[in-house]
């Protein structure tokens, strides 16, 4: 691999400029795309038959990334940081002239987390489960300079690791680092205090005692920045490859019918840093050498927890109302479905919000407890004709698709006049006993969403709850709304 790219820097270079990147962007597609080939073309066939192989490909998303760039640097306002010689650890700016200024850290509105990750970083896929987003930002910009997402670590071999080599690792109280972006031109240090500001703040909120990171060697990253964060390595891990019908990667979590990878590649390094003082100092002394995890537990994908929402339990629909009450302060013309905008419909009225709701409750049901919701488009009809029924609705299900005894979660049961109550949260068995039938036409895994028309009403949806407080108060079930007219 490493001697396949030294081969063609040159054809690298040239094809960066035409795409108007820099070189190194353009070498991450090339080689995010070279487990298409098969080990037999890398060493058998010419560096250029290789490469051209692969050229179309890189070409497009390179071209694509610069369009996403050319945005994000002027909202950014990246022209501030001409002169700067270094960034300070306080984040002062201090330029050639001896002039200063200054960066601030803080949370990345969700507009702009889908920006970087759908546009601008490598992967150009993004992570639906993202509960936090930070960056450090210029005075002014609604742009980060540098871009990390977290999510909830889901996947139970990253636990079983980390708690055999004594480092305490419970479902719930890990985070990982998914996505690194940073703007070209950025000074170098720019990223490792990013990730140490993000740790602080996620020690401040208490919720986490570990953070779980990857870099990917065949790609060409070593883990400095890691490294550089306080990051330690702990183990080797399997990578997936996939590509679509036209020959483009594809992540292994959004890879539905999509071609294997044909080349045998290198694992993953799996790095931790501590977010508790016990869990640094376990990580410390941790045994080494590395550990590997074998390739039929990574494809076993078990998640890291197993649970449903219970109707039975009396917390569980004080939470279910209050995720509704949390909503419906924030539900707008901007939310809403396009057929319904424009109805006249009341402030909180859950008509033409069923799709973004049920979104945003996929969500927090994975961020917060673990669960593998799925995201329902369907129909609701009602046996006893009491209610009109619904023929186009979305709602989520958490539990076996074959089970009867799945749980049904609407928030906006009100979708429909004269409807029975603003909220269902029952078993599907439980449901058909009252003439109540939800019916999907398709089914979809949170990880599908992003490329679903609903997510942008979704990510506007997610900024006006983050603006309106802190997102979590319907946990508390304080807001006091109507008990589910079916719970």
């Amino acid at each position: 691999m490493e001697a396949f790219v030294r081969a063609v820097i040159p054809r690298i270079a040239a094809d960066a400029a035409i795409a108007g990147v820099d070189p190194r962007t353009f070498e991450l597609q090339v080689r995010l795309h070279l487990p298409a080939l098969s080990r037999k073309a890398l060493t058998g066939w010419p560096a250029d038959r290789v490469y051209d192989a692969v050229r179309t490909q890189a070409l497009v998303r390179a071209a694509e990334i610069r369009v996403g760039l050319e945005d994000a640097a002027f909202d950014a306002h990246t022209s501030l940081l001409l002169g700067v010689e270094k960034v300070r650890r306080d984040l002062t700016l201090v330029r050639a002239d001896g002039s200063v200024g200054r960066l601030w850290f803080g949370a990345v509105d969700p507009w702009a987390g889908h920006r970087v990750q759908a546009r601008l970083h490598y992967l150009r896929c993004e992570r639906a489960d993202t509960v936090m987003q930070f960056g450090l930002f210029l005075e002014g910009a609604r742009m980060p300079l540098t871009y990390l997402a977290f999510s909830p670590c889901d996947r139970r071999y990253m636990l079983d690791v980390l708690n055999a080599l004594g480092v305490p690792a419970r479902p719930g109280r890990v985070l990982v680092l998914t996505r690194v972006h940073g703007l070209p031109g950025i000074p170098a240090n720019l990223m490792s205090l990013t990730i140490g500001r993000a740790v602080r703040e996620i020690k401040a909120r208490g919720t986490t005692d570990l953070v779980v990171t990857a870099f990917n060697p065949m790609l060409g990253f070593n883990g400095a920045s890691f490294r550089a964060a306080g990051f330690t390595a702990f183990a080797s891990c399997p990578v997936t490859y996939s590509y679509d019908a036209a020959g483009f990667f594809q992540t292994r979590r959004t890879a539905t019918g999509a071609t294997p990878q044909r080349l045998t590649t290198p694992d993953n390094i799996l790095m931790a840093r501590g977010v508790t003082r016990t869990a640094r100092r376990r990580l410390a002394t941790a045994a080494r050498p590395l550990r590997t995890v074998p390739r039929e537990t990574y494809e076993r994908r078990e998640p890291a927890r197993f649970g449903e929402p219970d109707p039975g339990d009396a917390a569980w629909v004080r939470r279910v109302i209050g995720y509704r009450g949390l909503l419906q302060d924030v539900w707008s013309t901007e939310t809403a479905a396009p057929l319904y905008v424009g109805d006249g419909d009341p402030q909180g009225s859950g008509r033409g919000q069923c799709g973004v709701a049920s979104v945003w409750l996929a969500r927090r049901l994975h961020a917060d407890h673990g669960m593998v919701p799925l995201y329902c488009v369907g129909s609701v009809t009602f046996a006893t004709g009491a209610h009109p029924d619904v023929p186009h609705h979305c709602w989520i299900e958490v539990g076996d698709p074959r089970d009867p005894r799945r749980v049904i979660i609407d928030l906006t049961a009100d979708q429909a006049a004269d409807s029975p109550g603003p909220i269902v949260f029952a078993r599907y068995t439980d449901l058909l006993v009252q003439g109540i039938r939800y019916t999907p036409l398709f089914r979809q895994r949170l990880d599908e969403l992003p490329a679903d028309r609903v997510w942008r009403r979704f990510l506007t949806l997610s900024d006006l709850v983050d603006r309106h407080g802190t997102g979590h108060a319907a946990d508390t079930g304080r807001r006091d709304h109507s008990r589910p007219a079916t719970a």
